[in-house]
């Protein structure tokens, strides 16, 4: 996380002048810098540094002799973070400023990111070095031309140069009261400032926030507001569009092993089959029950895959692809992509999560035949704009790896494929192309006791892909009363519940589990 992403989640408070009075909760900073941690250890994770004078509000009153001291964080949503006890005051503790306090006269802030500090002042001039925000330096003489100011590194070598004079404050820029939409308390912070604090470091959120003020701004203005692009918006979404993304430190999943969930079928197989929410439980159990009545997938030996890491089902986000696969993931912005219609918009957008190389994304279709395709897995998202609810952004129901039946969709009104059209049951991620020719294919069919399992039937159907006598593919469907949306199970059966297993080494694998959706909300 990038330091205002962080600083997002940092607490503000309104700043006092007098002393708390007793059992008030507000303190104040008496550090020069303090550390706001998210665990009360000095090995904690640093979320932000507090300059002094930061007023913050206790979480809840320390005990006599507490070390750490919970506090109030404002961001997304209020939370408690963690700063030392003994750097906090009961009395208001004004910012540093040169000439007061003990400052010396001629020290000065850093406050741009990112500053270069060069040996002529001139703007082409060799750097000597880059000055991060909120690094202090002496003042050593007036501006020497061009908007650049001598100056001197107190810490550190004593390093000598010029830097531009507009970026020198006599106080450290305030970067948590800068940087936070709102109060601990959840009024909206005064000093919040998006356009400043983005170009200190630039971040989606800071551009979300400042293109819903930009639109506040027209919309109070009427007939009179300004039409088109907003000029500064546009330089932000320029500078984050093209941006590579560190890898997340999240482990590509695990797929389970068909015999292992045979063996134990409730042992963890809400978390194994990506079922969650008000209604997994009912689907989980259906499930485990079923199981055991299933007819039994042929033994298979090495074919087609050998390694876990050779393929992925669809479900595996772009990040946990581009890990497997040993590729990159790139963010760009929806607006500025050629022929965008949303070219210019004054909002935030859509953010495009690409991986930086093409795999092959292979669609088993309903009548037999397999679908190989050439494609850059992405996601288009609009999860990460803290300014709007996207719970449902994106939603389109019915299976989200696959299509329904004309039947099912039609019962449920959702858009019908064309009649006899092949429609797809299933999708996969893999690197390598496949066997040429035609893979062999075979059906089978059964019925379920809807008391005993919570179905009535279900169909196997299994692919060797390059004709050896040794299945590679498994795609399972069980028919029964879906589980419904708001108004709980459907009076009527479905086709509602997908599995799609790979043989792997050998072994049957479990890569994805597909359940037919009815709805979206509450």
């Amino acid at each position: 996380m990038s330091g205002l992403a962080a600083a997002l989640l940092v607490a503000v408070a309104t700043q006092a002048v007098q002393a708390a009075p007793a059992g008030d909760r507000t303190r104040w900073v008496k550090a020069t810098s303090l550390m706001l941690r998210a665990e009360p250890s000095a090995t904690g994770r640093i979320l932000d540094r507090l300059p002094q004078g930061h007023a913050l509000q206790l979480d809840k009153l320390p005990a006599p002799g507490d070390e750490w001291c919970a506090v109030m964080a404002a961001g997304r949503m209020i939370y408690t973070a963690y700063v030392a006890c003994r750097y906090l005051s009961d009395t208001a503790v004004a910012p540093q400023r040169a000439g007061e306090g003990g400052v010396p006269a001629d020290r000065r802030w850093v406050t741009g990111s990112r500053l270069q500090l060069r040996a002529e002042p001139r703007p082409d001039a060799p750097a000597l070095a880059t000055l991060a925000l909120n690094t202090p330096v002496k003042l050593t003489g007036p501006d020497a031309g061009q908007g650049y100011c001598p100056v001197q590194l107190v810490e550190g070598p004593p390093l000598a140069g010029y830097t531009a004079c507009r970026y020198l404050e006599p106080s450290p820029l305030n970067v948590a009261n800068l940087t936070t939409p709102w109060t601990p308390n959840g009024t909206d912070n005064p000093d919040f400032d998006p356009a400043r604090a983005f170009w200190i470091e630039p971040s989606w959120e800071l551009m979300a926030f400042y293109a819903r003020r930009v639109e506040s701004q027209r919309a109070a203005l009427g007939d009179r507001a300004p039409k088109g692009p907003d000029a500064q918006l546009e330089r932000m979404k320029a500078r984050l569009s093209g941006e590579i993304v560190p890898a997340s430190a999240q482990t590509p999943r695990v797929p389970a092993v068909w015999a292992d969930l045979l063996a134990s079928p409730t042992a963890g197989l809400a978390g194994t089959l990506g079922l969650y929410g008000p209604e997994a439980d009912a689907q989980v159990r259906a499930l485990a029950k079923s199981l055991p009545a299933l007819p039994a997938l042929p033994a298979v030996g090495l074919s087609w895959w050998r390694q876990a890491a050779d393929l992925a089902g669809p479900g595996e986000p772009v990040d946990g692809l581009a890990q497997q696969f040993g590729a990159q993931v790139q963010w760009l912005h929806e607006s500025l992509q050629p022929g965008s219609p949303q070219r210019g918009e004054v909002a935030p957008g859509t953010r495009i999560e690409r991986m930086t190389r093409p795999l092959r994304r292979v669609s088993l279709m309903s009548n037999q035949s397999l679908r190989e395709e050439r494609l850059t897995p992405e996601r288009s998202a609009r999860d990460w704009d803290p300014t709007v609810d996207v719970n449902c952004d994106g939603w389109t129901g019915a299976f989200l790896h696959g299509e329904p039946d004309r039947g099912t969709a039609q019962r449920n009104g959702y858009s019908a494929p064309a009649a006899n059209a092949p429609y797809t049951l299933f999708r996969l991620w893999t690197a390598q192309p496949l066997p040429s020719g035609p893979a062999h294919w075979t059906r089978q069919t059964f019925k379920l006791d809807r008391a005993a399992t919570g179905f009535v039937s279900g169909e196997w159907r299994t692919v060797d892909l390059d004709r050896d006598g040794t299945p590679d593919l498994a795609w399972l469907q069980l028919t029964g009363r879906g589980p419904g949306h708001l108004d709980g199970p459907m009076p009527y059966d479905d086709p509602w519940l997908r599995v799609l297993l790979a043989n792997v080494a050998g072994r049957w694998l479990l890569l994805e589990v597909d359940t037919f959706s009815y709805g979206c909300g509450c």
